[in-house]
C-alpha cells in the first residue's frame, strides 16, 4: 500500500469514526462533532522548506462520559504532491478521571491520558504513542482550560521526549453577535538526534463569529517553531476558517 492510499485509508477510517461517534452519543453525557475547513499561505510545507498554499480538510469529535472524555481528530491536506510533507494526521486521546475536587476548587479534574498521534504522507507513516496526565482548570469566562503532560516515544527517532498541550475555550459577545476565542498550544522537547530532532512548538488560536448553533467562519493563525523538529523551519500562517457543528 503507497502513501497516497495509506492516507486516504486513514482518513476515511476517521470519518467512520466520527458517524460512530455521533451514533453512540446517546450512551454519552455529551458529544460535540465538528467538520472545518482552512486555507492559508505560505506554509513551509514541501520537503526542502519551500512556501505554498495550502487548503486543510478537518473533522474532530470530542465525546464526554461518567468516567471521562475522549477526543480526536484529523487533518487531511495535499496528500497527491509527491514535494510535499503535507498528508493525514490524526490524533486520538481518551482521558480517565482519577478525580473531581469541589466546584470551587481551581482544578476542576484530574484525569490519565494516553494518545496516539498517526502521521501519513509521502514520506513517512508512523503511529507516536504518548500518555500521562490532564488537568482541568477552572478559569472565570472560559468554557474550558485543559492541560496535558505526556511521554512521547516516535518510532522513528531514538529516545524519547515530553509534550506540554494547552487548551481553551472562551464565548463572548459584541451587541448582540456571538464568538469564541478557542485554540490550543503544543510544546514538545527534543527527540534522538540529527535531521527531524529539534524542540517546536506549535499553536492555532482561533477567533470566530457564529452565525447560528451550527455555523461558524472566522480566522485562525498557525505558528510552529522548528515545524516537524527541523531546526529554523518555521510558520505563521493566518487562516481563513469555515465551521460546521453537530
Amino acid at each position: 500500500m503507497n502513501k497516497i492510499t495509506t492516507a486516504i485509508a486513514a482518513s476515511t477510517l476517521l470519518v467512520g469514526l466520527a458517524s460512530a461517534a455521533v451514533t453512540t452519543a446517546q450512551a454519552s453525557v455529551w458529544s460535540s462533532t465538528k467538520v472545518e475547513g482552512l486555507y492559508g499561505q505560505d506554509y513551509a510545507r514541501g520537503f526542502n522548506g519551500a512556501d505554498k498554499d495550502e487548503a486543510i480538510f478537518t473533522i474532530a469529535n470530542a465525546t464526554g462520559f461518567t468516567w471521562g472524555d475522549t477526543y480526536f481528530f484529523a487533518d487531511v491536506t495535499n496528500i497527491s504532491n509527491a514535494d510535499d510533507t503535507s498528508g493525514t494526521h490524526l490524533e486520538f486521546g481518551p482521558r480517565y478521571r482519577f478525580f473531581k475536587p469541589e466546584d470551587n476548587s481551581v482544578i476542576k479534574g484530574v484525569y490519565g491520558i494516553v494518545q496516539a498521534d498517526m502521521t501519513s504522507n509521502k514520506f513517512t507513516t508512523k503511529i507516536v504513542k504518548m500518555g500521562g496526565a490532564s488537568l482541568d482548570w477552572n478559569v472565570s469566562g472560559f468554557k474550558f482550560v485543559k492541560t496535558h503532560l505526556q511521554y512521547r516515544d516516535d518510532p522513528t527517532k531514538d529516545g524519547s521526549s515530553v509534550q506540554f498541550n494547552l487548551v481553551w475555550s472562551k464565548d463572548f459577545s459584541i451587541s448582540d453577535e456571538k464568538f469564541s476565542f478557542e485554540g490550543f498550544l503544543d510544546w514538545t522537547s527534543g527527540e534522538g538526534d540529527g535531521f527531524g530532532s529539534e524542540s517546536n512548538l506549535l499553536m492555532q488560536p482561533q477567533v470566530l463569529w457564529h452565525a447560528n448553533e451550527s455555523f461558524a467562519v472566522g480566522v485562525e493563525y498557525q505558528y510552529w517553531k522548528n515545524r516537524l523538529g527541523i531546526k529554523g523551519r518555521d510558520e505563521s500562517v493566518p487562516q481563513i476558517m469555515v465551521r460546521w457543528t453537530f
